[in-house]
């Protein structure tokens, strides 16, 4: 009886130490972009990279960030650094920008937090769009991805940011 109180007791202390350590990791590189008010510019520098410029007339409502592709067992997180919000994906899905967006111009960062054990290869797609009734009724960037993440270590790395996951949108809300 002593045993299997033993046993559940290391299969407990386990799991939560493996989730502290995933929720610390996927905290570092967040917390990065939060606490360290140079971390965008930085960004910009190191990566050799320059953000994706939208403008959104018309206010925050209705606009959604929908996560149409991600790397299976991956995890992907939005950082939106002027209301210092975070939004975290592990499969598609949709994020509700209106309360995480505010007038002016927005910083956002959309990092790879997670990689399920395939670090040559990973991949996220973001589209911005406006909705009303869950009916999209516009959608930015000519339909492009206004966030869009593309790794596969077979080929040549054309920037350095595509190493990373990191990619940076501003967002001109009118």
């Amino acid at each position: 009886m002593k045993t299997k109180y033993i046993k559940y007791t290391l299969i407990i202390l386990i799991f939560i130490f493996s989730i502290n350590k995933t929720s610390y990791g996927i905290g570092k590189i967040v917390n990065y972009f939060l606490d360290d008010p140079n971390a965008w510019n930085d960004t910009m520098r190191v990566t050799s990279s320059t953000p994706t410029k939208i403008v959104v007339k018309d206010g925050t409502d209705g606009l959604v960030f929908k996560l149409t592709d991600l790397t299976v067992g991956d995890v992907v997180a939005l950082v939106f650094l002027e209301t210092k919000k975070v939004a975290i994906f592990n499969s598609k899905n949709i994020c509700d920008a209106s309360d995480k967006l505010i007038h002016g111009k927005n910083k956002i960062v959309s990092v790879i937090t997670k990689n399920y054990g395939n670090r040559k290869k990973f991949y996220y797609q973001f589209l911005l769009q406006k909705t009303i009734n869950a009916v999209t009724i516009d959608i930015y960037n000519n339909g492009e991805a206004v966030l869009e993440s593309r790794y596969d270590g077979t080929k040549p790395v054309g920037n350095m940011s595509e190493l990373s996951g990191i990619k940076l949108l501003e967002i001109d809300v009118r």
